[in-house]
């Protein structure tokens, strides 16, 4: 089970390691890129400084080199962020750097503590591992602003379908003076809350289907490129498939969510006794059908990865390679189209 966690937790920094999906997130919760079109906000990631921030070109990668997600400090220890990654606000000026962390959680649920106060304190190590690095000595000017975005997928249901954020801001008590924004707007905190709600919001629909969906993985593909206009590459395909194949947080809410539906369903003349009768056999056939599609999704994943190997280590052809391994005529399209 820690063998899988490790691997959904990977996989899912890798998706959201995609530009054209960080666009999106972008779009949503960076107010700096609220009125960017979503066509343009992949050149800004990660661009170069030296260009006028309209020239700024679109990397050859399609997704991010990030910057060292380790920030160590000899009184507060060592803290380990998921990504971080530049980006440069769009704006006729000079270009304004700006520090980009995304945090997934899979669960808020058991926590000991509040993710809030968690997000707060990441943000504050954001801003003061910056020192030497950002800027120097006393030169405070050189802080750049810093975003952290967490997307928490089982979340309560009061908390799901919503998107906070968290932001310094200036409230006069007395006088006439104000401060110039830039001076103070340098940490900004947006929680991402999925959940079982139904959500018309496009960013929280997009995270939703990647990660909490058990749709197939092609049917997952399809949506993507029907509703959110995005390239599936050949290592996007394999993510899909593999997440598909490590959806651990989902038997646990599926049985949660099929056994909410069936006690509104039970009358009051039925007992406690049948009840739990019931309700173990409906949470047992969901099991199944969801541990079924998981381990086709898991199948599916092992039989790509195996015949790729062969393609590279005996030098053969997806159809020599497909040969081998004796996988079905049935099977073969599919494949074809992934390798």
């Amino acid at each position: 089970m820690e063998d899988q966690k490790a691997a959904y937790d990977n996989t899912a920094k890798k998706l959201l390691s995609r530009k054209a999906i960080l666009a999106y997130i972008l779009k949503y919760s960076v107010r700096e890129f609220a009125e960017c079109p979503l066509a343009d906000i992949e050149k800004y990631i990660e661009g170069d400084p030296s260009l006028t921030i309209n020239t700024v070109p679109l990397d050859d990668t399609l997704d991010i080199k990030g910057r060292t997600t380790a920030s160590n400090s000899s009184d507060e220890g060592l803290v380990t962020f998921d990504i971080i990654f530049d980006i440069y606000a769009p704006t006729k000026g000079e270009p304004i750097k700006i520090i980009i962390n995304i945090e997934p959680q899979k669960s808020t649920k058991s926590l000991n503590y509040q993710l809030m106060k968690r997000a707060v304190y990441y943000s504050a190590r954001l801003i003061s591992a910056q020192k030497e690095k950002e800027f120097h000595s006393d030169n405070y000017n050189g802080i750049k602003k810093i975003y952290s975005i967490w997307i928490c997928m089982d979340v309560q249901n009061y908390r799901a379908d919503s998107i906070l954020e968290y932001r310094l801001s200036e409230n006069v008590l007395h006088g006439d003076f104000h401060d110039a924004p830039a001076n103070y707007d340098l940490i900004d905190i947006v929680i991402l809350n999925l959940g079982q709600k139904p959500t018309t919001h496009k960013l929280l629909n997009l995270l939703h289907l990647l990660f909490m969906d058990l749709k197939s993985s092609a049917e997952k593909e399809a949506i993507l490129k029907d509703n959110y206009n995005l390239k599936i590459t050949r290592d996007m395909k394999g993510e899909l498939m593999r997440m598909g194949g490590l959806m651990e947080p989902l038997l646990e809410m599926a049985k949660e969510k099929m056994a909410i539906e069936l006690k509104k369903a039970i009358t009051d003349e039925v007992t406690a006794k049948v009840t739990a009768k019931v309700t173990d056999e409906v949470t047992a056939k969901v099991t199944d059908e969801v541990t079924a599609k998981v381990t086709d999704e898991t199948k599916k994943s092992s039989k790509l990865e195996d015949i790729r190997n062969l393609m590279d280590t005996m030098k053969l052809s997806a159809v020599q390679a497909m040969d081998a391994l004796k996988i079905s005529a049935a099977e073969r399209r599919e494949y074809l189209a992934l390798i």
